[in-house]
């Protein structure tokens, strides 16, 4: 076992200097062992330097623990945030969104494709009737897909596209 020669022992102040923490801070790490206590109000060098490093890997360690149940407790707090928003439909989930859409879209071109027979049973005008429901059908249907991609998918405006302004849109009554 090899002994402290003086050379290697150093006093309070001189350690705390070293350490860049007051005497009392030096003090507080030997009460928490992380450095060995003095000979004389001296510390061996190598005890000093050797159990701050200790010290701080250790409130390394607390640090990271910390953040990650700090990172956990908010992926919890966003859970329970969105359960709440979808229990309060400020927020539905995707495939009742894009459900909805369909299902409106199933009943509008029902609706139309049924117009030209209730509207006259003369076959010529049928016809034509016909003709025009089918376009406007398909337009309709295009919007319907785009509606359910902008749902699915996210991205640009859907009336930027068409060049409609949302707000002269108006159900009649």
């Amino acid at each position: 076992m090899t002994t402290c020669s003086a050379k290697s022992m150093t006093p309070v102040s001189e350690a705390a200097r070293l350490l860049m923490v007051s005497d009392e801070r030096l003090r507080q790490l030997v009460k928490l062992s992380y450095i060995k206590p003095s000979v004389r109000g001296h510390y061996e060098h190598d005890d000093v330097i050797q159990g701050y490093i200790k010290f701080l890997k250790d409130e390394e360690r607390k640090g990271s623990k910390v953040a990650a149940q700090s990172r956990m407790q908010d992926a919890k707090t966003a859970e329970i945030e969105l359960r709440l928003a979808e229990k309060q439909r400020s927020v539905i989930p995707l495939d009742d969104a894009i459900y909805a859409i369909e299902f409106a879209a199933a009943k509008f071109r029902d609706a139309m494709l049924s117009l030209p027979a209730r509207f006259t049973r003369d076959m010529g005008e049928r016809r034509k009737l016909e003709a025009l429901v089918h376009e406007e059908v398909n337009n309709i249907g295009k919007a319907f897909g785009s509606a359910r991609r902008y749902v699915r998918d996210g991205g640009a405006d859907l009336h930027a596209s068409e060049g409609d302004d949302p707000s002269e849109v108006r159900a009649h009554d």
